[in-house]
């Protein structure tokens, strides 16, 4: 692992204790910097702590028979093996256990301060901070959070008996790491609500598949959520119509059909597709992803602006527009192009989670490091806010690593992933051989679970995530497949036959 270094008193936040938080802490902590990591429960883990509690409305994707769609071999931090778990394919309760432990290991929870909700950053555009890039020398930020406790001893009280108090800090960085998946996005033309002929809902607030039973629903979308509601509610509704692009009906199965993607959502329970069918459903599911949300960030932030922004295409403003999926202007995908001691990790989709925030981390560790020392062999290579601010400019625009053009492609990484981390890690001087060969290892045992996975169409059952991997964590890495459970079911599925 890298050397640790010593950033002269840093004061760094970071917003949020689920995967990225946790990562941003164990970096900085060994370069020196200790941390205040705000998070607004009573635990970490961001996504990953389900809480099955009937009397409130599920606030997280997170559901109870979920288990990942990546094998636990390429989802681990570098720092930190998955171990006692013989599976791949691991449940969410598993992952919640891998952050405690990692959090343990790494002595985390002194950093961390529960119960603590931002609820707004500040930039102190008149007050210097220790960092300075050449000739820019970087801005404070202020960040204020509420403080919930039982303590008697407190400002306010709310009706549960919980009380609230108000306070501020002020810091020479902030990492917001306050995830992405809290507020569901559902197109505006086919966004209707309840009545009483058909219940619509999003994806998030889906538990449990015997709420369903007996009922006629569609899932709309095919990706992930998509594709895993509908195979679990296959096993207990009386139909279900999976709905995307691209859908052919050669996918079908008992009580689950492929159609086509969604035009129309009428209370009368009527859902048209593109294809002029339709169906009657009781239930409708929105499986069509989530919406960034920073609401502590505002007008009154005091963010900084472009100083070309008179032309329209040079308006960056700090901008996250419901539907768009896309924050700007950020340099790389996660340093506001303007002020790069505020850092958005976690942002770009279709990734490996953890390892993609974890070199994240280490990149802006070191440019931390770069800012605040005044040795020449502390190098940046973040270059100055023009040439950043037009970099942003592109990646606002561009359509993500497909070059789609499309606003809502602006953060999709996918296969450009790879490169990304390679990126990272050359930013935070890491790259070496060992580097290659944990991004090359990961690449590897990725593309081999993509192709299983895509061996199933949307909602069909789940085979690959049967298949059992083995890590090489020697010089050279790789992988080994010691069971594949697509190839087993195929041999299950043609004994069957004869």
């Amino acid at each position: 692992m890298t050397t640790t270094k010593t950033a002269a008193a840093l004061e760094v936040a970071v917003i949020g204790a689920g995967a990225a938080g946790l990562a941003a802490a164990r970096v900085l902590s060994r370069n020196g910097i200790n941390p205040v990591v705000f998070e607004q429960s009573s635990s970490l883990g961001g996504v990953w702590d389900y809480r099955d509690d009937e009397s409130t409305k599920k606030q997280k994707p997170m559901y109870q028979n979920l288990r990942t769609n990546l094998p636990k071999e390429l989802m681990a931090y570098r720092e930190k093996k998955w171990t006692g778990v013989d599976h791949s394919y691991v449940t969410h309760q598993e992952v919640l256990e891998y952050l405690n432990e990692y959090k343990t290991d790494f002595e985390l929870d002194r950093f961390i301060r529960y119960n603590s909700k931002v609820i707004q950053l500040t930039v102190l555009t008149n007050t210097d901070s220790k960092l300075r890039m050449r000739d820019e020398i970087l801005p404070k930020l202020r960040v204020e959070w509420q403080e919930s406790s039982s303590s008697p001893i407190c400002s306010n009280n709310d009706d549960n008996g919980t009380t609230t108090t108000t306070k501020s800090q002020v810091f020479d960085a902030v990492c917001v790491a306050n995830g992405h998946y809290a507020k569901p996005s559902i197109p505006p033309s086919i966004n209707v609500p309840s009545s009483n002929k058909v219940q619509t809902m999003h994806s998030m607030e889906y538990n449990d598949p015997n709420d369903f039973r007996d009922q006629t629903v569609v899932c709309i979308g095919g990706r992930a959520s998509g594709s895993d509601l509908a195979r679990e509610l296959s096993q207990t509704a009386k139909r279900v119509y999976v709905s995307y692009s691209g859908a052919t009906k050669e996918d079908d199965s008992d009580n689950l059909s492929h159609v086509p993607h969604t035009t129309a959502v009428n209370q009368d329970g009527t859902i048209e597709f593109e294809d002029g069918s339709s169906v009657q459903a009781d239930v409708v599911i929105y499986c069509t992803g989530y919406d960034y949300q920073f609401p502590f960030l505002n007008g009154q932030s005091q963010l900084p602006r472009n100083e070309n922004e008179g032309e329209e295409e040079n308006d960056f403003r700090f901008s996250v527009q419901p539907g768009e999926r896309r924050v700007k202007p950020l340099y790389k995908h996660f340093l506001h192009a303007g002020i790069p001691n505020l850092s958005f990790p976690g942002l770009q989709h279709s990734v490996v989670p953890f390892p993609y925030v974890e070199l994240q981390a280490e990149a802006w560790a070191h440019e931390l490091f770069a800012w605040s020392s005044s040795s020449s062999k502390s190098s940046s290579s973040v270059p100055d806010r023009a040439a950043r601010y037009q970099a942003a400019a592109m990646d606002a625009t561009l359509g993500g690593a497909k070059q789609t053009g499309r606003i809502q492609d602006t953060h999709y990484l996918g296969g450009g992933q790879w490169d990304y981390c390679r990126d990272m890690a050359k930013m935070a001087q890491l790259y070496n051989s060992d580097m290659e060969d944990y991004i090359r290892t990961n690449q590897a045992i990725y593309e081999h679970s993509g192709q299983e996975r895509a061996s199933s169409p949307p909602g069909s059952e789940d085979n690959y995530r049967e298949t059992r991997y083995k890590r090489n964590y020697g010089t050279g890495g790789g992988f080994e497949v010691l069971s594949s459970g697509i190839s087993s079911a195929v041999e299950s599925s043609a004994s069957s036959s004869s």
